[in-house]
């Protein structure tokens, strides 16, 4: 279904179907794994049809959850205009050809914002997972070749998603063979001091959950600190945290806490009240950011070790020293 007969105000400077086909092959041509390709696929769409989003939902326990997205001018937090668009991406399962696209979009159908939406189903081994889609905030004419090329890519990532669950499975399989073995082989996963779980916990922890929140692009704070006092404090704190929350004890004397989902203002807080509690030690924190850093927290320890050194110079309140990812600017 094609509606609309407005194209961009400059015609050269929309979508060329030989250079996205030509594109498109290039990123086949790549050995990129599932993530990179998620993240080049749909920066690619959004060149070819200087269009505002592009994403990726994916059916889950019964109704569609925004799965991976780009952005124009790019942001780590989801978009609000995304789920204005869950909606048509609902209708493009419903429809026979597999294929959606509005060249107008009407407020009671996407939202305010949205004015132009095109989407594809995807598909895993032929069964319907998802939808690719495109939002723009004006009207566009969508014709045949563009969504020819939109269902070429869908049917790129339909096949990279099949590869990526695949991995998904065998890391979860492999976390727990490794947690079992552990626990088998009487290895210890906690600190004998504190009771605390230590870097085996740790490792262990990391390559099942970072897995998970580069999938779900999550945001993950991270803090360390040195402490010396008696253990029935800090275990007192672990009790308190939030649920996800992980407090371990690197060393004697040495502690992480990763905080799942939680940007820089609510960790802030959390710290706040743990540094009452212990003394106000210098600690050193900074955020892992999913699209930017490793699967197993080095690049941000090392950020937060050094926050951690450079606040051990300050007094008073300030002795929490925050330090910040360094983006660094993907190649178009």
């Amino acid at each position: 279904m094609v509606f609309g007969r407005i194209r961009p105000e400059n015609p050269a400077a929309g979508p060329r179907p030989g250079r996205a086909l030509q594109a498109l092959g290039e990123l086949l041509r790549k050995d990129l794994d599932p993530f990179a390709l998620f993240d080049a696929a749909l920066a690619l769409l959004i060149r070819q049809f200087l269009f505002d989003h592009a994403m990726i939902a994916r059916i889950s326990e019964g109704h569609l959850d925004t799965f991976w997205w780009a952005a124009a001018g790019s942001g780590a937090q989801e978009p609000v205009e995304l789920q204005q668009g869950l909606r048509l991406c609902e209708r493009v399962l419903t429809e026979p050809e597999g294929c959606l696209a509005l060249g107008t979009v009407f407020p009671n159908e996407g939202g305010p914002w949205l004015r132009a939406f095109a989407g594809a189903v995807l598909r895993e081994g032929g069964r319907p997972v998802g939808t690719l889609a495109i939002l723009h905030s004006q009207p566009y004419a969508f014709c045949e070749g563009d969504l020819e090329f939109l269902r070429s890519v869908a049917g790129l990532l339909g096949r990279a998603l099949e590869i990526e669950n695949l991995r998904y499975q065998l890391q979860v399989a492999q976390d727990t063979i490794a947690l079992s073995t552990a626990v088998a082989q009487d290895s210890s996963l906690e600190s004998s001091l504190t009771g605390l779980p230590n870097g085996r916990f740790l490792e262990v922890w990391m390559k099942g959950h970072l897995h998970h929140a580069r999938r779900q692009k999550e945001t993950v704070a991270i803090a360390v600190w040195e402490w010396k006092g008696k253990p029935g404090r800090i275990q007192r704190i672990a009790q308190g945290l939030r649920g996800d929350d992980l407090l371990v004890e690197l060393g004697p004397g040495r502690f992480l806490l990763v905080l799942p989902q939680t940007l820089e203002e609510g960790a802030r807080v959390i710290l706040g009240r743990l540094r009452g509690e212990l003394g106000n030690p210098p600690m050193g924190a900074t955020l892992w950011l999913p699209d930017r850093d490793d699967l197993m927290l080095n690049a941000a320890l090392r950020r937060a070790e050094q926050a951690r050194k450079e606040a051990q110079g300050k007094v008073g309140e300030d002795r929490l020293h925050w330090k910040s990812a360094t983006l660094v600017a993907l190649e178009p």
